[in-house]
């Protein structure tokens, strides 16, 4: 019954990360999202922290939908882990029916070094991403379409990953390795997508004495995303849940992302402002306590820097329920949210009852005609009322936002 269980919960996973790569068509050339020269500015001063509320254990909401994936601290210790050295064995896998036209160094470049680097600059230098590639193809022993099927299902997928490992196992070491991505050929079609492996603790694939519970494999979807589809679902493996709809109207390609619009890259790989949520950071240990402003009750005024920059207080979060907080961060033109379409203060939602996909987290204000909240970031003068918080912005810099929270009793 454990063993159903088991393969109940990681099916759940391994489809839902996918869905976007079943349903959304990437675009066929996406230009690199790199960071500005501004990513990390050096201030002239220490921006100075206020004195936080020792009340910060009311904003820390358990994961309760946690399945594999999803919001809430703490974070399963079985995920991924995401302070220090965090490596990768990267393999390279073909098929009898689709054998590799370019050489793994080639497809490795889809990736490699911008990744690593997205991971380095939004962790604010914590966890360093390190990707340790094994220039080899490996001859699979079936042909796509079979794996392209079994990436669908947890033993299928399952399956997937041991194979490719067992085939490079008494050439590389894992032992030291803490996950293991796949890359196949590009054109490799009957492989659409790329998903994120998850197991429960203890369970996985095996090299070298050590069980894995998280991988990645590649799909022909890769050439379209980029690197940053790495990051997405490495997002994943380290317990972010989709942050873009699965149901949907799908003769509205926009309701898909009715969530968060094109914030946060578990949102939309492709949007203006990828990102991570200061919630998210705080979830993954980027943020410390002492940068979380938790307000139980009247009305404060802080500022906060801009989430794309290091120091100061990243988040005004104000609990509401035993499982939601709203959140208030300062987002600016800055790192890889180059193309924001509205700076300010950005407020949003998080509820760690909602599953994956299903609105977890939520981005105010929701405008008509704005269907990627591009308007949403509030300017100087600009209010903004949910579930009985009123944030307004009070004044505005080039890296902040002063904003005034108040809890209507």
């Amino acid at each position: 019954m454990r063993k159903i269980f088991i393969g109940i919960l990681i099916l759940f996973l391994t489809l839902a990360c996918n869905l976007g790569g079943q349903t959304q068509t990437p675009p066929s050339s996406v230009e690199p999202v790199l960071p500005t020269d501004t990513l990390l500015p050096t201030f002239t001063e220490t921006p100075e922290l206020p004195i936080i509320s020792n009340n910060i254990a009311e904003c820390k909401k358990s994961p309760v939908a946690f399945t594999n994936v999803g919001l809430g601290i703490p974070n399963p210790s079985h995920k991924l882990p995401t302070i220090g050295d965090v490596k990768t064995i990267v393999l390279f896998a073909d098929f009898n029916d689709a054998p590799a036209l370019q050489t793994p160094e080639q497809v490795f470049s889809l990736i490699s070094p911008n990744a690593e680097k997205f991971f380095n600059d939004i962790s604010y230098g914590r966890m360093n991403y390190v990707l340790e590639p094994y220039f080899t193809w490996l001859r699979l022993s079936q042909p796509s379409t079979y794996y392209g099927e079994g990436i669908r299902t947890y033993d299928g997928h399952l399956q997937f990953l041991q194979e490719a490992v067992t085939l490079a196992d008494a050439n590389v070491d894992f032992s030291t390795a803490n996950s293991v991505l796949v890359l196949v050929p590009t054109d490799a079609y009957a492989v659409p997508y790329g998903p994120a492996f998850g197991a429960n603790a203890g369970f996985g694939y095996s090299a070298d004495g050590k069980i894995f519970e998280n991988g990645v494999t590649s799909g022909a979807d890769l050439t379209g995303w980029g690197f940053l589809w790495l990051n997405h679902e490495t997002g994943h493996i380290m317990g972010l849940p989709d942050l873009y709809a699965y149901q949907y109207d799908s003769a509205n390609y926009d309701d898909q992302h009715r969530f968060v619009g094109g914030f946060g890259l578990m949102g939309f790989i492709d949007g203006n402002a990828p990102e991570f949520f200061a919630y998210e950071r705080w979830q993954m240990g980027w943020l410390d306590d002492e940068q979380i402003f938790c307000q139980t009750e009247g009305e404060q005024t802080v500022t906060l820097t801009a989430i794309e920059t290091i120091g100061g207080v990243k988040a005004v979060m104000i609990p509401v329920s035993e499982t939601k907080v709203v959140v208030v961060e300062s987002r600016r033109r800055l790192g890889y949210d180059a193309n924001l379409i509205k700076e300010g203060a950005l407020v949003y939602t998080v509820d760690t009852s909602i599953y994956s996909g299903e609105g977890a987290l939520v981005v105010y204000p929701i405008l008509e005609n704005d269907p990627y909240r591009d308007q949403s970031p509030l300017a100087i003068g600009e209010s903004f009322t949910i579930d009985g918080v009123t944030i307004t912005v009070l004044e505005a810099t080039n890296e902040s936002d002063t904003v005034q929270v108040t809890i209507n009793q």
